[in-house]
């Protein structure tokens, strides 16, 4: 089943208290706005791999007030589809405000919305699962992406898949929380639990109904706002919640796709050492001056200016500078 492009819109959330990878990223500088490559920032290619399935003036951006001036400079959209929260309400708050701003455009918009700090390759395959995803919107399912588990990792949330409806899609059982170790394990050795990649596509007279049925407050909100009210002055009055805890982990009409493509949500310094390049002796080097390694191995050394490093005896230990601020730390 198709779509008219016109039809398709795509909500980009770029929040955050840029705490998780610090150094690297700050409150002035939150995740979103680094660039691991030297190049392109995180945000800048979350956009770009939505082309050309998108057209630029549908696709939005929903972040903080700073972020947001920052995006507008960097960024080859409309200034007026940089949205600024005017505070912090987590995941269902943000979705139920663009969801109102793309319904004064297109009240029959179908939505991809997907965060702005993941790592995806190849953007192919990306976009081959979100066409599927589109297509199992058009039938009424909240659909979303979950990526086969390839080691047993306690920091994601977790989709167990159950009946299928189309190739490689299938209702959802349950949303399971982050597990420990070993349900985690059990959780990969089971084969039908896969790693929430917190990406969603849905219709949005389906996403409508589901918050007038699971979060009535939040769908009023979401109506008056699409009627013109000004979200600037009750914004804040929305309650703290995800959209998973909102509707997803509710519905009944939920399906995930299985992820052909590579995904990392770049949330912590492993997950940094996974994707950097690494040397014979299994250190990955992100860095612009001189590094010398002496007698050591698997550490995470990245650094944005030319500062020369040198390790001496070291193993398993992240040094990350930026700008006038060093971390060293054991713990990934």
């Amino acid at each position: 089943m198709k779509i008219a492009r016109e039809k398709l819109f795509a909500v980009i959330m770029a929040g955050g208290k840029g705490e998780r990878l610090w150094p690297l990223s700050t409150e002035e500088r939150t995740k979103p706005l680094i660039s691991l490559n030297g190049q392109q920032t995180l945000l800048e290619d979350t956009v770009q791999r939505l082309f050309p399935l998108l057209n630029a003036e549908n696709v939005f951006v929903i972040t903080d007030e700073k972020s947001a001036v920052q995006a507008r400079k960097i960024l080859m959209l409309p200034e007026e589809n940089i949205i600024s929260e005017p505070c912090r309400r987590n995941t269902a708050p943000c979705i139920a405000l663009a969801s109102a701003l793309i319904k004064r455009k297109c009240p029959d918009a179908t939505m991809i919305v997907l965060p702005a700090d993941h790592r995806i390759t190849p953007v192919k395959r990306f976009q081959e699962d979100l066409l599927d995803c589109i297509e199992q919107a058009q039938n009424s399912f909240l659909t979303t992406l979950g990526a086969a588990p390839d080691k047993p990792a306690t920091g994601y949330g977790y989709i167990n898949a159950g009946e299928k409806i189309a190739p490689g899609v299938y209702k959802v059982n349950a949303f399971k929380e982050k597990p420990d170790f070993e349900t985690a394990r059990r959780y990969m050795m089971d084969g039908n639990y896969w790693w929430n990649c917190g990406i969603f596509v849905w219709k949005l007279d389906t996403l409508e109904k589901a918050f007038q049925k699971h979060t009535p407050a939040l769908y009023e909100k979401l109506e008056s706002w699409a009627n013109g009210g000004d979200y600037k002055t009750d914004f804040e009055n929305c309650e703290k919640i995800s959209i998973d805890y909102a509707i997803m982990e509710k519905a009944a009409n939920v399906a995930v796709k299985q992820a052909s493509f590579q995904w990392n949500d770049l949330g912590t310094l492993g997950a940094l050492y996974e994707i950097t390049m690494k040397d014979f002796h299994e250190n990955a080097v992100n860095a612009n001056g001189k590094i010398q390694l002496d007698e050591s191995d698997q550490n995470l050394i990245i650094c944005d200016d030319e500062t020369e490093i040198r390790l001496e005896k070291i193993r398993k230990c992240a040094v990350i500078k930026s700008g006038n601020a060093l971390l060293i730390t054991t713990k990934w």
